[in-house]
């Protein structure tokens, strides 16, 4: 039930403010986001988060799915780890791959 809510709330932070403003594609609306999921285009956002705690331990912040210019689609995800640092990751919504990771 915690995975349902957290995937679902994490869906409802996406919106098109923060990734127009920096210059990333469109963002995808809640009702894309779970079409883009259920028609097998994207990893769940649940799956990603797993990961990202197995690998870095902590919480997400944020995330946003955004289309890329060239094509396809990827998140955007703040991430907090396990030893306090905030972490900002870009991976790819086919594969679910870390494309690029840096510090916030």
């Amino acid at each position: 039930m915690k995975r349902i809510f957290a995937s679902l709330a994490a869906l409802a932070l996406l919106s098109t403010g923060p990734a127009a403003a920096q210059g990333w594609g469109d963002s995808f609306s809640p009702g894309q986001a779970r079409d883009a999921v259920r028609d097998g285009r994207t990893v769940p956002l649940s799956r990603i988060f797993s990961m990202l705690k197995q690998q870095y331990g902590g919480y997400q912040l944020g995330a946003d799915l955004v289309s890329k210019r060239s094509g396809g689609a990827e998140y955007h995800i703040d991430w907090m780890t396990a030893d306090g640092r905030k972490m900002r990751f870009v991976v790819d919504a086919q594969s679910g791959a870390i494309t690029d990771r840096r510090g916030a």
